[in-house]
């Protein structure tokens, strides 16, 4: 995943938030600073709502909340270390969140999508054990940054 879609602005350590809408509401300010889409509360909006779906708890600490969005201007994640908390009522214990902001596409076929490869790759880091223990052990932005390093 290269700088157009993450940098080390869109990264935070450590967050002493302790609830699945804080964590969403600060990686959003930090998706909003970064100019990846234009409206805080709207894309908010749309992510709950895809929440509300079905939990993005997807095991092993992480966390994936997403959504599909107008507000949206070019496919982007922020990532954040946090406290320990339960993610939704039936999930377990998170500490890692990757929020990930996925414009609406048209005129474009499902499978070539850029969402499609991004959600696809964080997945596949969620699974690997050293990529965990990289975001665990990290001092700075730039050591999680390169854990990203997917092609």
């Amino acid at each position: 995943m290269k700088s157009k879609i993450i940098n080390s602005e869109l990264i935070r350590l450590d967050m002493e938030l302790g609830s699945k809408d804080d964590v969403i509401m600060e990686l959003c300010k930090l998706l909003f600073l970064e100019n990846k889409i234009s409206s805080v509360d709207g894309f908010i909006k749309d992510i709950k709502h895809r929440e509300n779906l079905m939990s993005t708890f997807c095991g092993f600490d992480v966390a994936i909340p997403h959504a599909v969005s107008e507000f949206v201007k070019e496919p982007a994640f922020a990532f954040a270390r946090t406290c320990e908390f339960p993610w939704g009522e039936e999930d377990e214990i998170v500490k890692y969140v990757f929020l990930l902001a996925i414009p609406v596409y048209k005129e474009i076929d499902e499978e070539s999508k850029p969402h499609i490869d991004m959600m696809s790759g964080i997945a596949q880091l969620a699974l690997d054990e050293d990529a965990r223990r990289v975001w665990e052990k990290a001092n700075t932005r730039n050591e999680i940054l390169e854990s990203f390093n997917i092609e």
